[in-house]
């Protein structure tokens, strides 16, 4: 690693390897809501449409015009849209190894690295807007501290234009942009009276937003992995903003910076977004847009929520850092020391984990989602060590976390994983954590359960889907299920429409039948579907062939007026799995 050409071809052939594994393994899996999302989204921009103008996009419109052009190109089938994630990440990956060999040297770097990546993409290969808003946030991590570095206020445009074509792609690119308001007010803190108040109050400001956003739909255990990290943080920049001496400020700049920087970041913000909306301006549809954009997302807060656990897995992140940051204090033996002690234990309760009912499994995974909070506290205690690449890292990790909230789902801990991974170099960087033996036990456990998690997703997907736009290997129960599906739905379709639903936009798009309505999801219209609905959708437009989900995930089941309306129109039924599809005789 010592020699630059050898190093070089080294990293050459292990990005080769991954980026090569991470192609293999993107035609494995699919939660078929997501896939039918994504797949009926970019569909129908294809065909003319727009999101938000003409159909209910859950997301902000990106990435549907991203699939779109991937459909154009590449055909229109499932694994079409997984390609254009499998080359964000072959231009990812190498971004967090430049940012990880900034803080370390090239064997830790090397080890997080790999982690990061395992911690990614492999986890989940469906192409969710998250992963493009993960690419861009570690980008846009990059780029701020290049700017950190160097001030120069073109580099903070080309931050404010990340983050604003990552809200583009979902409105959770805005947690970007509030990362690096935060970051330059920590690079731009001159120790003048003047500067600490605007910055205190500015940050609690910010904070009484997020606290309004997450407490009312959180529990304390949503409160510790939501808002937590971001109050420590940003307690950490107030305690610095009005400690800091004005001989370590030399450079800072002062509240004139601070307010031409953050117009800077604004302004490269708003560019992609006013490019994006000229269609829209064009139709009269801003107005649709915002709405779905920003309003929209209230009502999926109420109807798409999973909490990130019980009290009690907050406890394993604590202690998994608390460990770590005790180490620091050990000398070099004593450290190896409690390692071996450490893993001892570790082999000794894995050992037994049936007996425990799985009880340590779950230890040590909770350990990995309760990190980055765990982590924000104790840097932000020690915030005097910190310098701004490392705060840039640990608010960026910290605010980003909150693609979590309110749907704290298992796979969403992995749009999240790669940057808390980046910000654990930080505070080792600072000082506040070892590279040492302890922490490398800790990445081995936590790259042994990505891992493990990464090989249980690919190898419970193994069957093809036999619809011509299904070329991707699914669950075989899955396969069966939507195999039986579509071919009832093209034995009877004929020259008719297709209705599909409660939240089964993967049936329009196998089927190969447009969706006559704007709803993907109708939980997220504004009245629930209704037998009048059903009666104007079979006069109006054709419908022939209805498909009716029994167990939506989301919206609620249909209601018995509108079941027996369509059991009345549509007599011949039969089923699939939890699927009815009903259809009338000629």
């Amino acid at each position: 690693m010592r020699r630059p050409h050898p190093a070089a071809l080294g990293l050459l052939f292990l990005w080769g390897a991954a980026v090569a594994v991470v192609a293999v393994l993107a035609g494995r899996f699919w939660i078929p809501l997501d896939d039918g999302t994504l797949a009926q989204s970019a569909e129908r921009v294809l065909l003319g449409q727009l999101p938000h103008r003409d159909f209910g996009d859950p997301y902000s419109g990106l990435n549907a015009v991203l699939g779109a052009v991937a459909f154009k190109v590449l055909g229109v089938r499932l694994m079409s849209l997984r390609i254009p994630l499998v080359v964000g990440f072959a231009l990812w990956l190498p971004t967090v190894w430049s940012l990880a060999r900034g803080m370390v040297g090239p064997r830790a770097a090397l080890v997080a690295t790999t982690l990061a990546g395992t911690l990614s993409v492999l986890a989940y290969p469906a192409a969710m807007p998250t992963w493009y808003g993960l690419f861009l946030a570690t980008w846009g991590c990059w780029l701020l501290i290049r700017w950190s570095d160097a001030p120069r206020r073109g580099l903070l445009l080309a931050v404010g234009a990340v983050a604003g074509v990552a809200t583009l792609f979902k409105v959770v690119g805005l947690y970007l942009l509030a990362a690096a308001l935060l970051g330059v007010a920590w690079r731009r803190s001159d120790g003048t009276r003047a500067f600490a108040t605007v910055a205190t109050l500015s940050v609690a400001a910010f904070l009484v937003v997020l606290a309004v956003l997450v407490l009312p739909r959180s529990s304390a255990v949503g409160a510790y992995h939501f808002l937590l990290p971001a109050a420590a943080l940003c307690g950490g920049l107030v305690a610095r903003a009005w400690t800091i001496r004005d001989a370590d400020a030399v450079g800072g700049g002062g509240l004139g910076a601070l307010v031409g920087d953050g117009a800077v970041l604004w302004v490269g913000a708003l560019l992609p977004v006013a490019i994006f909306l000229v269609p829209y301006a064009s139709s009269g549809a801003v107005g649709a847009w915002a709405e779905g954009v920003f309003l929209l997302p209230g009502r999926r807060f109420q109807a798409a929520a999973s909490p990130p656990g019980p009290l009690w897995t907050v406890v394993p992140g604590l202690a998994a850092v608390v460990l770590a940051g005790v180490a620091v204090r050990l000398s070099r033996e004593g450290e190896r020391r409690l390692a071996t002690a450490v893993a001892a234990a570790l082999a000794l309760a894995l050992a037994l984990d049936d007996r425990f009912g799985g009880a340590v499994m779950s230890a040590l995974w909770y350990s990995a989602r309760g990190w980055i909070p765990a982590l924000a506290i104790l840097c932000a205690m020690r915030q005097r060590r910190l310098d701004g690449a490392g705060f840039l890292l640990l608010v960026t990790a910290g605010l980003w976390a909150l693609v979590q909230f309110p749907y704290a789902a298992p796979a969403y801990f992995f749009y999240v994983a790669p940057l808390g991974v980046l910000a654990t170099l930080g505070a080792v960087r600072a000082g506040i954590l070892r590279a040492g033996p302890l922490l490398g036990l800790m990445a081995s456990v936590y790259l042994f359960l990505g891992a493990g998690y990464v090989t249980g997703v690919a190898a419970s997907a193994n069957h093809p889907l036999q619809a011509p736009r299904g070329d991707i290997l699914v669950p075989a129960a899955d396969a069966a299920v939507y195999d039986a599906l579509v071919s009832a739905v093209s034995d009877h379709l004929g020259a008719g429409a297709l209705w599909a639903g409660p939240d089964a936009p993967e049936v329009y798009f196998l089927a190969e039948a447009p969706n006559p309505t704007p709803t993907l999801y109708e939980f997220l219209d504004t009245s629930p579907f209704s037998a009048q609905d059903m009666e104007a959708l079979a006069s109006d437009h054709g419908v022939s062939v209805v498909v009716v989900n029994t167990r939506p995930l989301f919206s609620p089941p249909l209601d018995p007026e509108t079941l027996e309306t369509l059991v009345s129109t549509f007599p011949e039924s039969r089923s699939a799995g939890p699927f009815i599809v009903r259809w009338r005789s000629p």
